[in-house]
């Protein structure tokens, strides 16, 4: 405390803010600084990665709309839904998404919740009910993520939830997973660092269970659940368990063998290997992070081969 007061230490860490509130008995969000907003940056080929906070009342009305009110409130049934359009909308979604262009995605999301929302009340069979919850359980899943990028506070949470709930109604244990990712990520963001960690790695426990013939995609999803775990376990400063869960995390690396992005949850050789110098730091072992850095495969980032 002496330090951080004395201004010979910052408060920059996660893991720092949590043992600091532990010791002042403080929620540790009240250490924390106001809601993290994007700012526009410029792209590797001169374009801007814009923000869109002015898109998120329209987004809020969407997701109240297309829920469980609509009946109440008379929503009329659209045209057919074409969903091989919805699926293209949502493709782009998550590019934006992953390159952080919030300004092109935006404007888009409150006709994706309105479209996966009346694609699953006109399917007419079983198979096209599931097809139509997957949609849903994306279209939230993007969602979720951009907002919480935007820094809403509640709005991620609830389209986090709404993700994982259309994801088990479709029944994909991959795509559950995937909104389990989602959801871990909301929680350390909400300074639910315990719980950011356990619902990763218990979402992962599940998939290992089915891991003897596990496909690439299987492996994929797998290893970003870990990745997850990892971050949260080294966030609470339980370093032994972070250093399990690599050894894990590097083990499913190497039998993929690739850089993957199934679900758009970009896991391989090369997301392990930006991790591991990150946690490095996260544990407090900047030189071995720096040691670590040297086998991240920069050059992959500058020709676009990796997200």
């Amino acid at each position: 405390m002496s330090q951080i007061e004395r201004g010979a230490r910052d408060l920059d860490k996660l893991s720092t803010i949590l043992r600091v509130a532990e010791a002042l008995k403080l929620e540790p969000t009240k250490l924390l600084p106001g809601p993290f907003h994007s700012t526009p940056r410029l792209g590797t080929n001169g374009a801007t990665l814009g923000t869109a906070p002015e898109v998120v009342p329209a987004i809020e009305t969407a997701m109240l709309r297309y829920d469980g009110i609509a009946p109440l409130i008379g929503v009329p049934d659209r045209g057919p839904i074409n969903t091989d359009e919805l699926k293209g909308c949502i493709s782009f979604a998550f590019v934006c998404s992953q390159t952080e262009q919030w300004s092109r995605m935006a404007p888009l999301v409150p006709e994706m919740i309105a479209d996966s929302y009346h694609a699953v009340r006109q399917a007419d069979s079983e198979a096209s009910k599931r097809e139509a919850k997957t949609l849903e359980a994306l279209v939230y899943r993007v969602t979720s993520g951009m907002l919480d990028r935007l820094g809403e506070t509640r709005l991620p949470w609830v389209a986090a939830e709404r993700s994982m709930a259309a994801a088990e109604q479709a029944g994909d244990p991959l795509l559950i997973a995937g909104g389990a990712w989602r959801l871990a990520v909301v929680l350390r963001h909400a300074g639910r660092l315990t719980e950011s960690t356990d619902v990763p790695i218990s979402a992962a426990d599940a998939l290992r269970r089915n891991d003897k013939n596990a496909s690439p995609e299987h492996l994929s999803v797998y290893g970003s659940l870990m990745l997850k775990g990892a971050v949260g376990a080294a966030t609470i400063n339980d370093h032994s368990a972070t250093r399990d869960y690599l050894r894990e995390i590097e083990r499913t690396a190497e039998r993929i063998g690739q850089d993957r992005n199934d679900f758009w949850l970009a896991f391989g050789p090369t997301n392990v290997a930006i991790h591991r110098v990150w946690l490095a730091l996260e544990m407090g072992d900047p030189s071995h992070a720096i040691n670590l850095s040297d086998s991240v495969p920069i050059g992959l980032f500058a020709s676009g081969g990796i997200l």
